[in-house]
Formats: C-alpha cells, structure tokens, sequence
C-alpha cells in the first residue's frame, strides 16, 4: 500500500476485526499517518457518542472543507506574494513548503473524510465492534463445525418445552445429523444415506439436502443479517458463553433475534418470530468451529447385518425436460429456478438449499394430516402441518418444505392462503360450551405422556362431543354417528370448524386453549344446533 488513504483503512479494517494492525501491517511510515492511525484506535475504543442535533453531519462537513480551502488558498498567497527571498534560500524554502502543501491536506482530507463517514453511517460502522461485519468474516472463514442443536418451541400462552436434540457435523456441502434415536443421516454431496439404528436398515436417499437441515443455517444467517435491517439488542449469556443479540427485521415480515458468539463472531442461537401462536429458539448447546471431523462419517459405508433399502430412487438430472421425461409428469415451477433438479419415476424433486419443491402424481383422495392447519391454495384445501404445505394442482401433489416455503409455494398457486390463527371462527358459535381451563391443562398432560391422542384430531374431538349429545350415557361400541358424518371445514391451526351432516347438532366449534400447535389438543368451546 503506497498511499495513506489506503494504509489508514487497511488499519480500520484491521481494528474491526480485531487484529493487532501493527502486527499485520508494520509501524506507519511517517508522523501523520502515525497521529491518524492513534486517532482511530482511541475514537475504536470510545461509546458511540451523541451528535449535537439534526444536520450536523452536513454542517461539519462544511466546516472542514472550508478550512481546507482556507488552507489551499493561504499556501498559495504565499508562493505568490512578493519575493523576500532570493538563490538558493528561496529554492529550498519553496520546496520545503510545497511538501508541506500536499501532505497537510491530504492528512486533513483524511481526517475530514473519517470524521463525516462516520458521523453519517454511525461510528460503530467504522470504530466500533460490527458484529454483523465481524459475522461475516467469520463465517466466511468457517471450513467446518460439530455441534449440538437444541430446538425449543413456546406457545402464546408461555409455555415451553424441547422439540428435539440432534448433533451435527458439517464440512462445506457435506453434513451428517444424528438424532435423539440414534438415526443418522448424512449427505456427502454425491450420496445421501440414512442410517436406521432402530429397523437395522440403511435407507439410501436422492441427495436433495434435508430441509429440517436449514432451519439455522449458519452461513444463511449471515447473509441475512447483511440483507436485512438489523439493531443491537444487548448482551446475553448463552450456554455460559457471552454472546452480542441482534434484533433482524425482514421487510415484510416479523422481527426475529440472532445471537452471535462474542468470541468467536459465529451465530449460536436463533429465535423465531410468533407466527400461529408459535415460536421456535434453534441453541448450539455445544458448538467447535472448524472442527477436525472424520472423513470416516461421510463414506458410505452400511454397517454389517444391515439391509440396504433404497427409498425414493431419483437420479439428478440438468433441465426440466429431462425430469419430464424421467418422471412422466408436467411439472409446475415456480418462478424461480432450482439450484438442482432430481427427478423418478412419478416424482420430482425442485431442491433451493433453503427449500425442498416435491411434486408427484395424485393418487387417491387428498387427506390433511389429523390437526393439520387448512388454508388454500389452486381452488382446493391446503394442509398446513408443521415446517410443509401440501395441496394439489393440475392433477400433482405438491409438497414444500424448508425456510422459504411460502415464498415458492406462493409462485406456483398464486391464490395461496395461509391461515394465521386470527379468524376468530369460535366467536360464531350459536352455543357457548363452557370450559375448564385446568381439565384441559390436565388433558393436555396426559396427551403429551402418551395418553389420549385421539384429542389431537379435531375430528374424533367432535365425533365424542356430538355421540354424547345423542347418548348421554356414554359411547358403548360403535357411536350413533359414524365418522363419515364428520367434515372438517375450516382450521387456521388455532380454532376449527367441523360441520356434522346429521344429528342434533349441525357444526361443532374447536380451540387449542393450552396449545396453540401441533402438539395442542382440541377442545369444544362451541356449536350450533340444528
């Protein structure tokens, strides 16, 4: 580096990422630099500091140029005032002051340009601790990792409780995860292989990344924290380790929080917004960057007295067409292309890294998964069950998965609706059914112990509440009314509705009072008779 201005912010670059600068780049080469340089490591180590009101930026601007021009002017007076001085006196006065001439205006340049960038950006941008900057320098320095995840969901209502636990290893594309049953499931890039401890089977897999895989991304989440507006939101102690918390708001969308390693500047928690009464907090219980893995764990390998059992063969294939012939389907794409297409017979695989796009031919009658939150999508019902959309459209089942599922899924039926859990469907019903809050709690427990389960389907749910309208006494044998008399109607995943073909009663009203999930159970609040 020849010239100052770029000595000074190699430095600056240097002091952000927390390098010792004179270590990496020597002792400057001269006395302006030097009081510059001292000048930058002290404003590094002060707060951000208050500016004194609105428009100061533009005022001190003016400020300094102006005595800069001051400045140029006053040195040029002087070489064209009256000669006072005469030979070699002259000369050597002339020179000494042209060097003057371009080193103190460039140092005030210099000063002048830090002082307003930083007065306009922020100075943490260029004298604090970026964390987002320091993020990405870290995770681009990430050659791999092992860890521990943690997920952990919380209701509305602030309930919490462990959804699963998996180890992770991961080395560029390639990555391994075993969970809590000791199911391991590793993609090496040009296999993908899962590991059935408990059937001693080896499932092999079309190499699509698992989309549960990307729900923390740890190179995603950088790239995010880049894109999208983002705040301080002070410190916490995560898994005893002090970690910098940054609020991240994607237009459009909720504000969700990240939690960044001090030490390391690597992401190790990720919290969630509340959407259908939900959140989820992703923890990195344990976490070493640029670990020394195994090669050993991404050789396919099926341990001895296992059965290989391939499951959903599919070959990667380079264009659309190629998968329409594979296939025998005509599929529907969304807007935007996949990164890699995999297609089988009767199956199509759309793969995005953040997304997985399933598509296969209809077979049979579409049936939501018991529970399962009902919006619309193509004309028809969309089953909206956990971290998946599935509906159908021009004779495919589609299937979409991973961070950006509504995103893809909204690209291909353009009438998408997903529901939000604010309906207010129960408020319609013509009877109130009293509730106590304290035998659902107890109801719920006993569900989440194994009990029960049938209390997750809001069909069975109604199907028991409207047998006993018609026998009070009790269910003996098989109900009065069958379940073919029962329809789900509407579910937004908070509250649903079931419309009852025939009976006393023509529409039974559902909320997950404990719950609002997956895991809540159903309970009457309501009805109309008919």
């Amino acid at each position: 580096m020849k010239n100052p201005e770029e000595r000074l912010s190699a430095y600056i670059d240097a002091l952000n990422e927390e390098r010792d600068p004179e270590k990496h780049l020597g002792s400057p080469d001269n006395p302006g630099l030097e009081k510059l340089q001292s000048a930058a490591r002290l404003i590094r180590s002060l707060k951000e500091p208050t500016l004194p009101g609105p428009g100061y930026p533009e005022r001190l601007a003016k400020a300094v140029a102006g005595a800069i021009q001051k400045n140029d002017a006053a040195g040029a007076g002087r070489q064209a005032g009256p000669d006072r001085e005469q030979g070699s006196r002259a000369n050597k006065g002339a020179a000494g002051q042209s060097r003057r001439r371009w080193y103190l205006p460039s140092a005030a340049a210099l000063a002048a340009g830090i002082i307003l960038c930083a007065a306009l950006a922020g100075w943490s941008v260029f004298f604090g601790r970026d964390v987002v900057y320091a993020m990405d320098k870290a995770v681009s320095k990430l050659s791999g990792y092992h860890g521990v995840l943690e997920v952990r969901a919380r209701n509305a209502a602030g309930e919490e409780w462990m959804v699963r636990r998996v180890e992770i290893w991961n080395e560029g594309d390639k990555y391994a995860t075993r969970q809590e049953d000791d199911t391991l499931t590793v993609n090496n890039g040009q296999q993908k292989w899962q590991v059935l401890t408990q059937n001693r089977e080896v499932a092999l897999l079309p190499p699509a990344p698992d989309p549960t895989r990307n729900n923390f991304d740890l190179r995603d989440e950088a790239r995010l924290a880049k894109q999208y507006p983002h705040t301080a939101a002070g410190t916490e102690i995560i898994m005893g380790r002090q970690a910098e918390k940054l609020e991240i708001s994607p237009p459009g969308g909720l504000p969700y929080y990240l939690w960044i390693d001090a030490e390391t500047s690597l992401p190790v928690q990720l919290q969630t917004a509340m959407q259908n009464a939900l959140q989820t907090t992703y923890t990195f219980i344990s976490f070493e960057p640029n670990a020394e893995i195994d090669p050993a764990i991404f050789t396919y390998q099926a341990p001895e007295g296992y059965k290989v059992v391939e499951k959903d063969p599919a070959q990667l294939v380079v264009t659309v067409a190629e998968a329409a012939a594979i296939s025998g389907l005509a599929p529907l794409l969304p807007r935007e292309a996949p990164d890699r297409i995999f297609a089988g017979q009767g199956r199509i695989v759309l793969d995005y890294s953040d997304a997985t796009v399933v598509e296969t031919a209809v077979a049979g009658s579409f049936e939501p998964e018991p529970g399962a939150a009902l919006g619309a999508a193509a004309g028809g019902p969309l089953e909206v069950w956990q971290e998946r959309l599935r509906w159908r459209q021009d004779g495919l089942e589609i299937l979409v998965e991973g961070a950006r599922r509504a995103e893809l899924a909204g690209q291909i039926a353009a009438d998408l609706a997903i529901p939000d859990g604010s309906g207010g469907l129960a408020e319609k019903a013509q009877i109130k059914v009293p509730v106590d809050i304290e035998i659902a709690r107890a109801d719920q427990r006993q569900v989440d112990g194994g009990h029960g389960p049938w209390q997750l389907d809001p069909l069975q749910v109604s199907l028991t509440f409207v047998n006993l309208k018609v026998t009070p006494e009790g269910i003996n044998g098989e109900p009065v009314l069958p379940m073919s008399s029962f329809r789900l109607a509407a579910n937004n995943g908070v509250e649903a509705v079931v419309e009852v073909s025939s009976g006393p009663v023509k529409q039974v009203y559902l909320e997950r009072l404990v719950r609002q999930d997956e895991t809540g159970i159903w309970t009457v609040t309501g009805y109309d008779p008919r």
